[in-house]
């Protein structure tokens, strides 16, 4: 009897520790599995149906699940996938997942944080080998930020990109566009991502009011603590940059209101522009080469395309059109 006491008092005491345990951490939503599926793992206990969700949990998926959160994002896992689930973020740690949020809920993947831009948009995100993160967005453009912040895509919907971080230089850019006049600034406008940057250099080798109105191939750093002009992004110290092929930039600079002519512009870009540039002149010569590597690498790796913010960049195919079905009982 005596034992058996003991035994009872031991799984008292150890049910209350859980609930303690869980009672530490604030709910933040449900998740339930798809219908039909075997379930999913909270924190590696098997559950099945509907299930809460505490900050920090590692949910993995066995078939399609639904994760409700309390700020209204949703968050979709597709079967094989591992998540940590938190209050304002998701971090993939395996398989795909979709993010829908207007509260800017965003998923982790890698070094890459990937956001939806507006209330109607859904973010798909997949691991892809060791290294690559596929991204695709459904409905509205998406946002994908490297680990220092910086902006290095607008993935637009039926466009998916095919990412691969680099680790040589955080602010390494090396891409392709067009060469525009945007209020007295030379402005660079890459297709591919959808971007809008500022060009601004003091190597004497580089004159941008050439390349106004035409493609061109560019090379240098980001700026984070440069102010572009109005409409772009963010700053790109110009250490290199050469003639490309492609379509007709008239377009581009109608799109964003901008001209075709160099008028008013200094060889470094906007006349006023060459105190802000001087501070990143030598660093973007020496991280000439860096975006290079970094280029060098991501082709290696499959990628081919623009390097921005240290991170490679090129078009990718459709990732196909779901992750599994929603159940009947977890729709929003």
């Amino acid at each position: 009897m005596p034992q058996k006491m003991a035994v009872t008092v031991c799984a008292i005491v150890s049910a209350c520790t859980l609930t303690l345990s869980a009672a530490n951490s604030p709910v933040i939503g449900m998740v339930s599995s798809g219908a039909g599926q075997a379930g999913v793992s909270i924190d590696g206990a098997r559950v099945s149906g509907n299930a809460t969700l505490f900050d920090g949990s590692v949910v993995s998926a066995s078939g399609y699940s639904r994760l409700q959160l309390s700020s209204g994002a949703r968050v979709d896992l597709g079967a094989g996938s591992v998540v940590r689930v938190f209050s304002n973020h998701v971090s993939l740690e395996g398989g795909s997942s979709e993010v829908q949020s207007a509260s800017h809920y965003a998923i982790d993947a890698r070094t890459l944080k990937i956001e939806p831009s507006e209330a109607g948009s859904v973010a798909r995100v997949r691991l892809d080998g060791d290294q690559r993160v596929m991204v695709t967005a459904l409905t509205a453009p998406v946002n994908v930020w490297n680990h220092d912040g910086l902006l290095v895509a607008r993935v637009l919907p039926e466009t998916p990109l095919s990412f691969l971080p680099q680790a040589a230089n955080g602010s390494a850019f090396s891409n392709s566009g067009c060469v525009v006049n945007k209020s007295n600034a030379a402005v660079f406008v890459d297709q591919t991502g959808n971007q809008v940057f500022e060009l601004r250099s003091t190597v004497k080798s580089v004159d941008l009011r050439k390349f106004v109105g035409k493609r061109a191939s560019v090379t240098g750093t980001v700026d984070a603590s440069a102010k572009p002009v109005q409409g772009a992004s963010q700053v790109v110290n110009v250490s290199a940059i050469s003639s490309a092929t492609g379509a007709d930039c008239g377009p581009v600079a109608a799109r964003i209101g901008a001209t075709m002519s160099a008028t008013g512009l200094a060889a470094g870009g906007a006349a006023a522009a060459g105190a802000g540039a001087a501070a990143g002149g030598a660093a973007a010569g020496a991280a000439g080469a860096a975006a290079g590597a970094a280029g060098a690498a991501g082709a290696a790796a499959g990628i081919s395309g623009a390097v921005i913010g240290g991170v490679a960049a090129a078009s990718a195919v459709a990732i196909g059109t779901t992750i599994g079905v929603v159940a009947a009982n977890s729709s929003p």
